[in-house]
């Protein structure tokens, strides 16, 4: 047998193993990701295989101006896809039947503004258009709620104003 022909059957062979592995993670990976409380950024990624549901856990421990999210696919076709019916869903855990805050499709930075501390889940469905399957990922990045000030904080820039604009009224005169 010669080298050449050898050199090809070795790799089928890592071909081979390559997509076999890529499959069985796929189907090695639980529908449920816990990422705790929500960290400044949090990124998921998924190997997917056919119609999916995926869904990403997280809790926000403090109110937030806005929770941002962005999920893509990443596209090789013919072999790695995912379909145009791929949409995230955003819900907040009420107990008995949670409720739906908004939903947006793949590719397209979504905001959701003053949310509550509590428990949330993005629920990601959808079916894959690639031979191999599709791989998705989802980013969601947080900005904390600004505080509001006080009241006697107000009162203390004022009368600190005021005492910088009496003494500069002594220095003209």
């Amino acid at each position: 047998m010669s080298l050449f022909v050898k050199g090809q059957e070795m790799k089928k062979t890592l071909i081979a193993a390559a997509v076999g592995g890529l499959l069985m993670v796929g189907a090695a990976q639980a529908a449920t990701t816990n990422w705790g409380t929500h960290d400044p950024i949090e990124t998921g990624i998924k190997s997917l295989n056919g119609s999916f549901t995926e869904i990403f856990n997280f809790s926000l421990t403090a109110p937030t101006t806005s929770l941002t999210t962005i999920a893509v696919s990443v596209e090789a076709s013919p072999y790695f896809g995912l379909g145009a019916d791929s949409i995230v869903w955003l819900y907040k855990e009420t107990g008995a039947v949670d409720q739906f805050l908004s939903a947006y499709s793949f590719g397209t930075a979504f905001t959701a503004n003053g949310l509550l501390a509590g428990d949330y889940y993005y629920k990601v469905t959808g079916s894959t258009t690639g031979n191999l399957g599709g791989v998705l990922a989802l980013t969601s990045t947080t900005a904390p709620l600004a505080p509001v000030p006080e009241a006697d904080t107000y009162a203390m820039m004022l009368a600190g104003l005021g005492m910088l604009g009496l003494m500069a009224k002594r220095r003209m005169s």
